[in-house]
């Protein structure tokens, strides 16, 4: 019952006691049974009176959301970095960490690299919990399946940080956690089906449909960068291990190996050289707005980002040719809104989400997980 009533809380303003007693259709002193545990807890307070109604009586108590009775932690494992943030309860951040990755790590160093840019965040006390983006795939019971980047197959990373830090462990594939937080707070707030695209070394996808993530039978959904876009010349072509035919096409994996330079080098001295690549990746694109009818079509990356004016010019001129009128003037292409820690703070919100009981990610939401991790907070 907390749960309930703290989204309720959460959702609206200036709601009362009275308010949430005739939404839910709950007697009134079961309403505030529960919002006194949420009061005593430190998620709501008092805020006010509310103005009687005409026919007098006693003015309702208000009552407001605490984001910062708790704290979360977000992390994302980038192929060359690690990025932490500390979050409150609406992801607002409020402390971040950064951590270069060496080469040629095993598991066992990513492991004391993970915890390292954790650790200063330990000072703060009553932590909701943790939320961690990999660069790879992981099943529904949070272990990581694959991580191309460092060869980690078949790693309880769950297990292994919640021995160290006694807190709830939620991981994710960095790419849905980057869609999940545009989604959110980003450029796809508001919208029924999100599609993000991330354009860095690799290419990625993460899809949010009504709140939830979007990750297929075993969490490999998304792997964008495996998409075909000319069989009859990508037949012959054995992609580089660790990625896929469209990587090869376009990618900061492709422009180093074909150019020898930076991205920007690449987008500023190479146009006509690199307007094929774009239009391979335009037909990707293409192909998955048939298929997903998506509301939103959001381009992120350190690449999507920097070189989102001349990659979604191609797009959006490919897309043209390609897609039906009658499916294409429903969809926008927008630039990401959330260009630092996107996917660290997506894990926080994914963690926020699960543990209160709100509508989260897959088989997550109101699973037995969620209500262990949501006893632990108290609701």
């Amino acid at each position: 019952m907390e749960k309930t009533v703290l989204q309720m809380i959460m959702a609206g303003s200036d709601i009362s006691r009275v308010d949430i007693s005739r939404a839910l259709g709950i007697s009134k002193p079961v309403v505030s049974k529960a919002v006194n545990r949420l009061i005593e807890l430190g998620f709501v307070k008092e805020t006010g009176r509310k103005e009687s109604s005409s026919k007098g009586g006693r003015k309702p108590v208000l009552l407001s959301f605490v984001p910062e009775s708790r704290y979360v932690i977000g992390v994302d494992i980038g192929g060359t970095k690690i990025d932490a943030v500390l979050t409150d309860l609406v992801g607002n951040v409020l402390n971040k960490e950064h951590i270069l990755l060496p080469s040629n790590l095993d598991k066992r160093k990513l492991l004391e690299l993970i915890k390292k840019v954790i650790h200063p965040f330990l000072v703060y006390e009553r932590i909701l919990g943790i939320g961690i983006g990999i660069p790879g795939t992981v099943d529904e019971d949070h272990l990581v399946k694959r991580i191309p980047a460092f060869d980690v197959t078949d790693w309880d990373l769950k297990e292994e940080l919640e021995k160290t830090f006694g807190y709830p462990v939620f991981v994710e594939n960095n790419a849905n956690l980057d869609a999940f937080a545009e989604a959110k707070i980003g450029a796809g707030r508001g919208f029924r089906c999100v599609l993000l695209i991330s354009v860095g070394w690799g290419i990625g996808s993460g899809i949010v449909y009504d709140g939830k993530i979007f990750r297929g039978a075993r969490g490999k959904a998304g792997e964008f960068g495996h998409i075909v876009t000319d069989w009859s010349k990508e037949k012959e072509i054995v992609p580089e291990k660790g990625f896929g035919h469209l990587e090869e096409w376009f990618s900061g994996f492709s422009m180093s190996k074909r150019f020898g330079k930076s991205p920007e080098w690449v987008f500023e001295k190479y146009r006509d050289e690199i307007k094929e690549s774009l239009e391979h990746f335009g037909v990707a694109v293409a192909n998955a707005i048939v298929l997903f009818d998506p509301d939103v079509v959001i381009i992120k990356g350190g690449i999507g980002l920097h070189q989102f004016e001349k990659i979604s010019a191609v797009v959006r001129s490919v897309v043209s040719k390609i897609v039906p009128e009658d499916i294409l003037r429903d969809v926008e292409i927008r630039k990401g809104e959330i260009e630092e820690y996107g996917v660290a703070i997506g894990g926080a919100l994914f963690v926020i989400e699960n543990i209160l009981g709100l509508k989260g990610g897959g088989k997550y939401e109101g699973c037995q997980a969620s209500r262990e991790v949501g006893s632990k907070a108290g609701v």
